[in-house]
């Protein structure tokens, strides 16, 4: 799970519907799992690894069992959060896109 963020960066930047969809984002979103963290910069629909930055303006938080289902796409972010097995603070157009988000952006993890 250490080479988690590497690998879901590089299949997210893989998939250029994701890119498109995300063209007039901008945004920084810091998924945590455990002790793996997922700092990451949305930037115009460009994808990439968010460097040491003190403020993110979404942060998600769950075990790394919940991230990791999530990031898969077995999980729906909207049921995470319902049933608290993930934590985020944000407003609700941000879930929407977000939810959105994890759902095209599912990786093969266990393929990689």
């Amino acid at each position: 799970m250490k080479d988690l963020p590497d690998v879901f960066i590089r299949e997210l930047k893989a998939k250029g519907h994701l890119g498109y969809f995300l063209r007039k984002s901008n945004f920084s979103l810091l998924i945590k799992a455990g002790n793996i963290s997922i700092p990451l910069k949305i930037l115009n629909g460009e994808i990439r690894k968010a460097g040491h930055t003190s403020h993110f303006d979404v942060e998600i938080y769950g075990s790394e069992k919940a991230v990791l289902s999530l990031i898969l796409g077995e999980l729906k972010l909207r049921d995470a959060l319902s049933q608290n097995i993930i934590k985020m603070e944000t407003t609700f157009r941000e879930k929407l896109l977000l939810e959105t988000f994890f759902c095209l952006g599912k990786i093969s993890y266990h393929n990689t």
